[in-house]
């Protein structure tokens, strides 16, 4: 039998194999840390693409809806909640006569029944293509003006294939096209023509789910463009003013709201991880050292044989870089498919902006977890290997200091 060269990575493997309890405990360690790194790394870039793709693409200035549902409007639109509500009387006309007003679009919401399509209730969503212009801007492969009767848009996370159809209170309904990612609750939502939808609402007053009236006319909100010198403020207020039965939501008012607590939730995720970072460094630090001296004799022993001084230390670095990227790797493998099979529940959960970056985004992100986790266990073990480096080989053996 050919003999097998006892390199330092081999040695490694051997010591680390020998005391697998420890190691385990160790890899564990880095694991969590790797873990907290990449989860909080990617929550912070999903929170931050989810807020300024929102407010890119919002379209409307203002949003009106019946008194006292204005956050069932935002649990609608961040939440994926499912909420039905309805506007009183016909403002359109008056709106649209507004000073600084230019553009409105009336929106007619309907909460559905568990559907097949998905694991929770669905918000159904009625929308004016002639007028609209906030939908159509999320759109693709469908021209919104050319959405036809009893046709379908579904947001990107409805499980409903493309041509297919989907079935609500008893209703087939085909699906024409979906989404783009939004990174709000329009994700989870179903977006079909006013006169569809009103077809719903009689439907499900037939089928004794969600009991409304069948006035032609109905609408839950109404989104309002303004004209580019338009201060939005006093226009909310001059619209509260000659309509009290109505509440107005400002875009820029409900971003500053969400903005605030994006930096709230971000700055406890940057102390967790800093924390965290302290915890596992001293762990790590104090394994290591206490690791280093009861191998004092084993050490000795080895410098005795031959060994110098720098193959001792290359020893309990390889040991270390082999405890931290298993432990890194694991620890981001792990967090990249809860990240990623959880997106919708963490979304929905946060209530806030939420959209995933591209995957160039992610692997970089991979990258810094994987390097700073190795980082962090290189140095913690610095200071048990300089010390074991400067020890004679006779004080280690016999044990003393």
């Amino acid at each position: 039998m050919g003999k097998q060269r006892l390199t330092t990575f081999a040695l490694a493997i051997k010591n680390l194999r020998k005391r697998s309890f420890r190691s385990k405990s160790l890899i564990i360690v880095v694991t969590v840390f790797s873990f907290v790194m990449f989860c909080g790394g990617l929550l912070s870039q999903s929170l931050s693409l989810g807020e300024n793709y929102m407010s890119g693409r919002m379209g409307a200035d203002i949003m009106i809806v019946p008194r006292g549902c204005a956050l069932s409007l935002q649990n609608t639109l961040l939440r994926s909640e499912s909420n039905t509500f309805y506007l009183n009387e016909n403002l359109v006309e008056g709106i649209s006569a507004t000073h600084g007003v230019e553009q409105v679009s009336p929106q007619l919401y309907i909460g559905s029944l568990n559907a097949a399509c998905c694991t929770v209730p669905v918000q159904l969503i009625g929308f004016d293509p002639k007028t609209d212009f906030t939908i159509k801007s999320w759109m693709k492969n469908i021209d919104s003006s050319k959405l036809a009767f009893g046709e379908v848009v579904t947001g990107s996370h409805v499980n409903a294939a493309f041509g297919g159809r989907v079935w609500f209170f008893g209703q087939p309904l085909k699906v024409a096209a979906k989404l783009n990612d939004t990174g709000m609750g329009f994700d989870s939502s179903v977006f079909m023509t006013l006169e569809t939808a009103r077809y719903m609402i009689k439907t499900s007053q037939e089928s004794a789910v969600h009991p409304a009236g069948n006035e032609k006319d109905r609408v839950s909100a109404l989104f309002i463009k303004l004209t580019s010198n338009s201060d939005a403020s006093e226009i909310a207020k001059t619209i509260i003013n000659k309509y009290p039965q109505t509440d107005v939501v400002v875009l820029k008012e409900m971003m500053r709201h969400i903005s605030t607590q994006l930096n709230n939730l971000r700055g406890l995720a940057y102390g967790i991880q800093g924390l965290l970072w302290v915890v596992s460094f001293l762990i790590l630090a104090v394994v290591f050292t206490v690791t280093a001296n009861e191998r004092k004799r084993e050490f000795g022993l080895l410098l005795a044989l031959g060994a110098t001084r720098k193959k001792l230390e290359g020893l309990l670095m390889t040991e270390t870089l082999i405890i931290s990227i298993l432990g890194a790797v694991c620890g981001v493998i792990a967090a990249a498919f809860i990240m990623y099979e959880f997106r919708m529940l963490i979304a929905t959960s946060l209530g806030l902006p939420y959209m995933q970056p591209k995957i160039g985004s992610i692997v970089m992100l991979s990258a810094v977890s994987l390097l700073l986790s190795v980082f962090t266990g290189v140095i913690s073990c610095l200071y048990s290997t300089i010390r074991i480096g400067r020890l004679e080989p006779h004080i280690m053996i016999r044990g003393y200091e």
